[in-house]
């Protein structure tokens, strides 16, 4: 076997292993996508086409928006007898979806090859503004009279930068953010206290850094949004509806760019009075270690000449420098939220909250 050979029974390898952990961890509330996971993961035919990607994107969301991207677009093909988004919510049958997910990938390759090499995963969980609402406030805590503005790394459509429009729930009777908005979120607090009810300064300025904008107008741009969201969790498809409407009365800004080149940019064009708030959700996670590591050397230098907050929610083990607090518990069902804050040069540490994914629960541990 040469080189080139065993580099390829490598990444298939691996990407096995992906779409095993994949269907073990995430999918416990998905029979169909549990399924078809546990299966591809079998078929290194299916494999393959996954070494088309660019290597950070080579995981098992990829090819399964694709495809889920394609029967949106109102391809009447049988396997949509599965997926609830688009057979109406209709009970999918008992029978193994995956010989009908594996035909519908090799007769349409002309379509989804394309998708592969261009496509990134864009999940814009517009519930991550659960966490936001209260990461916000705790950023601003020392500084409750300097106004914020706000730099999203990983922006997709930025739908989180207008946290501050919606209506929350946070289990315990009282209605929060804006009570009229037409986007309701919900988050069950299971330890500790968010600081939810503490004033926030005024927003001043707002922009998101995407290496590909979502423009929450453009049909086909919005329908790969939501079949980067899993087709049986209709709840999360409607949600993100609502807030893609909202969004389109005013789109937020977004700048196109890498998020280590840009971010500095990005700050600088913030007013000086402001306090900038620097946030990503599962991004970083996306990026090869060492540009992890030169974005944090961006964000010191930037936090040397202003006020600077940096949260930052990924899987516990993207950032060394935010200690996981249960390091023998599993990853991939727990997000950990880390706060970097740079005041007068000097920078201190912590992590404030662990969080679901999707924030279904969080943890406040400030």
């Amino acid at each position: 076997m040469d080189a080139d050979e065993a580099r390829h029974t490598h990444d298939t390898v691996e990407l096995a292993e992906y779409f095993r952990l994949f269907a073990s961890l995430e999918c416990g509330e998905l029979p169909m996508y549990r399924r078809l996971n546990f299966a591809a993961a079998e078929d290194p035919e299916l494999l393959d086409l996954l070494t088309v990607t660019p290597r950070g994107q080579r995981r098992p969301n990829l090819i399964l928006a694709a495809v889920h991207h394609l029967l949106l677009a109102g391809d009447e093909d049988p396997l949509s007898r599965w997926y609830p988004t688009v057979n109406g919510g209709v009970k999918p049958p008992d029978t193994d979806p995956y010989p009908a997910f594996r035909r519908f990938v090799f007769d349409r390759l002309d379509e989804l090859v394309p998708l592969l090499r261009t496509r990134s995963t864009q999940t814009n969980e517009v519930n991550r503004s659960c966490l936001w609402f209260a990461a916000w406030r705790a950023a601003a805590a020392d500084l409750p009279d300097t106004p914020l503005a706000i730099v999203e790394v990983g922006a997709s459509a930025g739908l989180n930068l207008l946290a501050d429009r919606y209506r929350y729930d946070f289990g315990d009777g009282i209605v929060r953010g804006t009570d009229v908005s037409s986007v309701s979120l919900a988050c069950s607090i299971v330890g500790g206290a968010p600081p939810l009810d503490a004033l926030l300064p005024p927003i001043v300025g707002r922009v998101g850094i995407d290496v590909d904008p979502i423009d929450v107008r453009d049909e086909d741009s919005v329908r790969w949004l939501h079949a980067c969201v899993w087709p049986e969790q209709l709840d999360r498809h409607q949600r993100l509806s609502a807030a893609l409407a909202a969004a389109a009365e005013s789109p937020p800004r977004i700048i196109r760019g890498d998020a280590v080149d840009e971010v500095a940019d990005a700050v600088e064009s913030m007013p000086d009075s402001a306090h900038v708030v620097v946030m990503n959700s599962w991004v970083l996670t996306y990026l090869e270690r060492s540009r992890r590591a030169a974005f944090v050397d961006v964000l010191d230098m930037l936090g040397s000449s202003r006020p600077l907050t940096w949260i930052s929610a990924e899987h516990p083990g993207c950032l060394s420098m935010f200690a996981d607090p249960e390091p023998n518990r599993d990853q991939m069902s727990r997000t950990l939220t880390g706060m970097a804050r740079w005041r007068d040069g000097r920078s201190e540490v912590a992590v404030p909250a662990m969080v679901h994914p999707h924030l279904r629960w969080m943890e406040w541990r400030m």
